[in-house]
């Protein structure tokens, strides 16, 4: 039987574990209940919010920094859902701004959703708490859409194969095969009838490869000896005798052979001149034609004598007059 000692002990007992108890759960319940929160609206419109439940994640950047505290459909307009989160202020704090968004992501294939918060800048004004954050696009919010635009994409594909493989279709293509079948037994038959032909056309091809590769040989040999020729020091030696001569013949032409040309256009006028004075002559007096014919005379005496020296020595052309004049 116990004793009243014993009772005691174990009452302590109890009440002590009672006390350290009931503070545990008051630390950590008032670290939780003592947050400094603040609280923020999402409106979601024509946006399925399944999966996504009261008491469910709220991160920032893929960190935790609140929690859903409700979900509730707005009494004003029954296609808009209203999430209210909580932000614990230590952990984001300043960091909701005027152009912070948020949208719905997910945790994978469990089916459970969270709220993301992303974008904002330090140039937007700090969004006051009780207010409303803009809610973006996800991919679940036109999931509907695009599984409506696959199924239409889906059934025209089916309908146009079904249209491919109409029984018409289908005799056209036995047709097709047909012929096909056909057309290579022709040209099994066309091959196995003239195999002594094309092998003979085959050895003839063969040959005329060979030729080809010895002809190609011949020209890079002629190739090479038309290369040898032309970086020789002969054909240097040539051009460079030809680039002389043609010096030297510049160097005549620009020389004596002006000095005849002009001499000569020189004769002629006096000639012509001459022409006139007798014309002149004639008109005027016997006596000035007498004299007009005895300059005509010298003039003629003096072609001649041109004409005999350029005769007897063509090379004056050349060389020039002075030397001929004199001889």
């Amino acid at each position: 039987m116990a004793t009243r000692a014993q009772k005691i002990r174990l009452a302590l007992f109890f009440i002590a574990s009672s006390a350290v108890l009931a503070l545990f759960f008051i630390v950590v319940a008032g670290s939780h209940l003592l947050r400094e929160r603040d609280s923020y609206y999402i409106e979601f419109t024509d946006v399925a919010v399944s999966g996504l439940n009261k008491g469910a994640a709220v991160k920032y950047l893929g960190f935790n920094v609140g929690r859903i505290e409700n979900i509730a459909i707005a009494p004003d307009d029954l296609a808009k859902v209203v999430v209210e989160i909580s932000i614990e202020r230590r952990k984001a704090e300043n960091a909701i701004r005027t152009d912070t968004e948020a949208r719905m992501a997910s945790l994978g294939i469990t089916g459970l959703k969270y709220i993301e918060l992303f974008g904002g800048s330090d140039s937007a004004a700090i969004l006051p708490p009780g207010s409303s954050i803009a809610a973006s696009e996800t991919f679940f919010s036109n999931l509907q859409e695009r599984a409506e635009v696959l199924s239409s994409k889906i059934e025209q594909s089916i309908d146009r194969l079904n249209t491919l493989l109409s029984s018409e279709n289908q005799r056209v293509f036995t047709d097709m095969l047909r012929n096909a079948g056909d057309l290579m037994s022709t040209a099994n038959e066309l091959v196995q009838d003239n195999r002594e032909s094309v092998d003979e056309t085959a050895v003839n091809i063969a040959a005329t490869t060979r030729s080809l590769a010895d002809a190609s040989a011949t020209m890079a040999v002629t190739a090479d000896s038309l290369h040898a020729l032309l970086v020789g020091a002969k054909l240097q030696q040539t051009v460079s005798d030809v680039q002389i001569t043609v010096q030297r013949l510049r160097e005549q032409m620009d020389g004596p052979f002006p000095l005849l040309v002009a001499r000569m256009d020189t004769m002629v006028h006096n000639i012509d001149r001459t022409f006139v004075g007798i014309d002149q002559t004639v008109g005027a007096s016997r006596q000035n034609l007498l004299r007009a014919m005895q300059d005509l005379e010298e003039t003629l005496q003096n072609v001649r004598e041109t004409t005999e020296l350029i005769r007897d020595n063509p090379s004056v052309l050349i060389r020039g007059g002075s030397s001929g004049a004199t001889d």
